[in-house]
């Protein structure tokens, strides 16, 4: 049995052909106010937290490699945690739309971004969005 999604064009015929072409942007605000949410903690945040685990740099002066890589993780860890609600969106945004195909429901269940942020914390509490 060949595979439903081949590649990426054969899984863009495929997701086309089953629910149209806007389904290619599901999730796609989300996924964007992820991007930034992360995006910019991890960048906004690198240089404190690189600064209060080896102290300030001297101007010409270089951390050590464990010191970013500490860093690195640090600001990382940071930024998911707070970023993590826009994935929990933005997936449940994307697979909507695979429980109708199935019959599981014939009507969608959230509208966009805000609705669907808005229906977890209503339906689940904040928890829910972790």
């Amino acid at each position: 049995m060949a595979p439903k999604y081949a590649g990426l064009l054969g899984t863009a015929k495929t997701v086309i052909g089953e629910e149209g072409f806007r389904a290619l942007y599901k999730g796609l605000t989300a996924g964007i106010h992820r991007q930034v949410i992360f995006s910019g903690i991890r960048v906004g945040l690198y240089t404190p937290v690189r600064d209060s685990i080896a102290g300030p740099l001297e101007p010409g002066q270089h951390a050590s490699l464990l010191t970013k890589m500490l860093a690195a993780i640090v600001t990382g860890a940071i930024g998911i945690t707070i970023a993590n609600p826009t994935d929990v969106v933005k997936v449940r945004l994307q697979n909507q739309s695979k429980a109708n195909l199935a019959g599981k429901s014939s009507k969608m269940m959230y509208k966009g971004t805000i609705d669907c942020y808005s229906k977890i914390i209503k339906n689940e509490g904040l928890k829910g969005l972790w």
